[in-house]
């Protein structure tokens, strides 16, 4: 009996201590029981499409703020607005910086065009909205349903695959902002893809406008099409 008092009494001086002396933020690479499951909240300031080097695939890419969730003593006040906002205060497993990572606004809108005829129905400067896919996963699924797994495969997240025109708030809650092409690539919140390649084949230059929390951020990328 007093060997197994003074076993728990030794834990409890270690662990309290160590809560004591921390960093307030755990290590990177460390594991940690949270109520939150989104892990970080990116606020998107810019917006960049660029290729993936190891998939080839177009991919939409969004860098900004980032509010964490998993201080260990106290975490900011923008990061509590986020779990407030999608009620995401009652997750209690086990996450690690970087996991979970959303975007904290979702998407209002998003539209395409081209600096040249794409086709005989979409001239230069039209939109392309109808025609250019966007791949993306969400968590918002996840959490509004008590976070049980959507299914065997995907878990925790759901993907998603729309025409540009069908996009807007509701549908684009909390999107993975490391969404999975060939492998997982940060920043990067989903894929694009056209239904129908242009008429001609060659470089084509596109500009890209995306409308998240009022802010409309803007970018312009080529792609040549063989």
């Amino acid at each position: 009996m007093r060997k197994l008092f003074f076993i728990i009494a030794t834990c409890f001086i270690f662990f309290g201590c160590k809560g004591e002396d921390a960093s307030p933020e755990m290590p990177e690479t460390e594991s940690w029981f949270s109520p939150h499951f989104i892990t970080e909240y990116i606020v998107a300031s810019k917006i960049e499409v660029e290729i993936n080097k190891e998939s080839g695939e177009l991919c939409l890419k969004v860098l900004g703020d980032e509010y964490k969730t998993w201080n260990k003593k106290e975490i900011s006040q923008e990061a509590m607005y986020f779990t407030n906002l999608y009620n995401d205060n009652a997750y209690y497993g086990s996450v690690q910086p970087g996991m979970n990572r959303a975007l904290a606004y979702p998407l209002d809108k998003i539209t395409i065009c081209c600096d040249k005829d794409f086709d005989a129905e979409h001239p230069a400067g039209t939109p392309l909205d109808k025609i250019a896919l966007l791949y993306f996963s969400t968590f918002y699924p996840y959490i509004e349903g008590g976070y049980k797994s959507l299914d065997s495969y995907y878990n925790d997240r759901i993907r998603r695959m729309m025409n540009f025109a069908q996009i807007n708030a509701d549908r684009t809650k909390l999107m993975w902002v490391d969404f999975i092409t060939s492998h997982i690539s940060q920043n990067y919140v989903g894929k694009i893809e056209f239904l129908t390649p242009p008429e001609k084949a060659g470089e084509y230059t596109f500009t890209l406008e995306m409308t998240t929390n009022g802010e409309t951020l803007k970018t312009e990328f080529t792609h040549t099409f063989e």
